[in-house]
């Protein structure tokens, strides 16, 4: 594993040897709270600038909202939901990536 990858995971509790993986489950949980403290923290701004009119979604989205009318364009809709849909697809397929790659390490002894 490169040392950078290394890092990361000790950082958030996680040590993994060639034939253990140590979970400190302190830090992961700490680690999670703060992940879903920041989405939510950035989640409700983004809430506001919307209700407020700060964040216009319609050129990336295709959906813009205020106070009488929501316009939605299809097309940009579908683009924006494709484009999430693969990178959803591209995490999805870098979790079972490393779900294999942990499978394949005590076999090999």
């Amino acid at each position: 594993m490169p040392k950078e990858k290394e890092e990361m995971f000790k950082k958030i509790g996680v040590d993994i040897s060639e034939s253990n993986i140590n979970i400190d489950i302190g830090k992961t949980k700490d680690f999670f709270i703060t992940l879903q403290d920041k989405l939510q923290q950035k989640a409700e701004k983004m809430e506001k600038d919307i209700s407020e009119g700060k964040i216009d979604l319609g050129d990336e989205v295709g959906i813009k909202v205020d106070d009488e009318h929501i316009d939605i364009d299809l097309k940009k809709t579908k683009s924006f939901i494709a484009e999430l849909g693969e990178k959803i697809e591209h995490f999805l397929g870098e979790i079972d990536h490393v779900a294999k790659n942990l499978e394949k390490k005590p076999e090999e002894k």
